[in-house]
């Protein structure tokens, strides 16, 4: 540390009297008021590189090890690492952002009817000219709601894992930092499937999606084995109950957004 930093006996954010580089009531680090060029790059410099780094390490471990930032949680090993909301509403962001760019092909709106005509007129009756307007319209409460309800949904995932994992020992919390977790990787894989949608053919688009469907049912339960203690097939079945649930209840939620869009839209 620099020496006009060393000189100082008291914290200028609370007062207290210092005895290292950081403060032992308020945790401010003990900086120069009046910093040089020299000071100031230094610090920048290390700030930078320290959060890169702990951002990269976290990253690097939420998607290739299922279940150890959520055991490193559990076991009180936090500070090297980014905290489980911060992951998930980072990688909720970049899949928001890109499913909001990839082609909306899983809305798909028709009629059935006699004629063209009769096609028409029924979409005029929910208030709209046609099968695209409708199109759009599911999909933009789509990209504006989604967000919103999967962030009410995380609970209630971690409520049903909490549910699969009585006898473990852990709290509703501790559940919610899994959930959290799990989220984080699901939109990770999300991601890639949309920006796939974006820049690839249809049908390597589609390859990707399927591959992240994959990996984010296989990352569920190698993430329960790891979190909770449990065997593979312990992990498989209480995986796949938690998985049929929270499947049920996002359909139903989903349904709650899109069918007022068709139904009560004039």
């Amino acid at each position: 540390m620099n020496r006009p930093a060393l000189e100082a006996t008291s914290c200028s954010n609370c007062g207290a009297a210092l005895n290292g580089p950081y403060c032992s009531i308020c945790g401010q680090k003990a900086l120069p008021l009046n910093p040089g060029l020299h000071e100031f790059l230094h610090e920048a410099t290390h700030e930078l590189l320290h959060v890169d780094g702990k951002i990269f390490r976290s990253v690097q471990k939420l998607l290739l090890a299922p279940g150890f930032l959520t055991l490193e949680h559990f076991r009180g090993r936090r500070a090297h690492w980014v905290t489980p909301l911060r992951l998930y509403l980072i990688f909720s962001l970049v899949y928001f952002s890109l499913s909001a760019l990839a082609p909306a092909q899983y809305v798909r709106v028709t009629e059935s009817g006699n004629t063209q005509e009769d096609e028409v007129q029924a979409f005029n009756r929910l208030g709209y000219s046609g099968a695209e307007e409708v199109q759009d319209a599911l999909a933009h409460a789509q990209h504006t709601w989604a967000p919103r309800l999967m962030f009410v949904l995380v609970p209630l995932f971690a409520y049903f894992v909490h549910l699969s994992s009585r006898g473990s020992g852990r709290n509703y919390p501790e559940d919610l930092y899994f959930g959290l977790h799990v989220h984080a990787a699901w939109f990770a894989a999300g991601a890639v499937a949309a920006a796939a949608a974006v820049v690839l053919p249809n049908i390597a688009s589609r390859v990707v999606s399927a591959l992240a469907v994959v990996y984010g049912l296989t990352y569920a339960v190698l993430a329960y084995r790891t979190a909770y203690g449990r065997t593979t097939s312990q992990a498989i079945l209480r995986s796949a109950a938690v998985l049929f649930a929270y499947w049920v209840v996002t359909i139903v939620a989903l349904l709650g957004i899109l069918l007022p869009v068709l139904f009560l839209h004039k």
